[in-house]
């Protein structure tokens, strides 16, 4: 087992997962990246998108790595994510480290599902082709359909925002979550609900270990610096 059969494997991969998400409706959206790492390692992503979007400057898409290991095998993983090249744009002007990526949110498909699935799809013989990617589609109609739906619509989004980061011991929302839906809010002109969520965020007593009053105080002012109706409508909140 070697090289060869990795690159048959991961072509293969690649044919059934496009063909598997376009029964789900989503295509391929970008060109395949393959890049190496240490020695022998190589990765390949491959990415969805659906056919359309529920909010028009939001980009939904789901990812494919595909891992070479050095024993001849391939490892499959998958990650969901909602980001917007606009909002990107916004936050690289803003306060804050950490928070002037691309991605307004990304969950790990191992992440998304407490159901007995394995968190890592192995493929040493052939015979696990279908299986790798019979799993990984069951992640897709399953937790990742669920997760994109709490992310497809403004007032979805705006209650996912609200809520705790995925991890279990974490109470507080995800900063980078809540900072996008703010930009996204306002880039849409939904401007009353971007200054609401963000009112909302200030008055807590506590925050992600991201994030801190001082910071989102920061972020909070330079988006009524930057966005006059953002600024009126926050001055117009108790």
């Amino acid at each position: 087992m070697g090289a060869r059969n990795q690159n048959q494997w991961t072509k293969q991969i690649i044919t059934r997962l496009t063909k598997a998400m376009a029964a789900e409706g989503f295509t391929v959206c970008v060109p395949l990246e393959v890049w190496p790492s240490t020695g022998k390692r190589l990765w390949t992503e491959v990415y969805f998108s659906p056919a359309s979007e529920s909010i028009p400057s939001m980009t939904s898409t789901v990812d494919a790595h595909i891992e070479r290991h050095r024993d001849g095998g391939l490892r499959l993983e998958g990650t969901a994510r909602i980001g917007s090249p606009a909002v990107e744009e916004v936050m690289r002007d803003m306060p804050g480290d950490g928070l002037s990526f691309g991605d307004i949110d990304a969950g790990r498909f191992k992440l998304l599902d407490v159901s007995p699935k394995p968190r890592v799809m192995s493929i040493d013989f052939d015979a696990e082709l279908d299986v790798a990617v019979a799993q990984f589609m069951e992640y897709v109609r399953g937790p990742v359909r669920e997760w994109f739906a709490k992310r497809s619509t403004f007032p979805a989004l705006l209650q996912t925002a609200r809520e705790p980061t995925i991890a279990p011991w974490e109470t507080n929302p995800d900063p980078t979550l809540l900072r996008g839906t703010v930009v996204l809010c306002v880039l849409d002109g939904r401007v009353q609900d971007a200054a609401s969520l963000m009112r909302w965020y200030l008055q807590r007593d506590q925050f992600h270990r991201w994030d801190c009053l001082e910071d989102a105080c920061a972020f909070d002012a330079a988006m009524r610096e930057r966005f006059p109706a953002y600024a009126a409508e926050r001055s117009n909140q108790p």
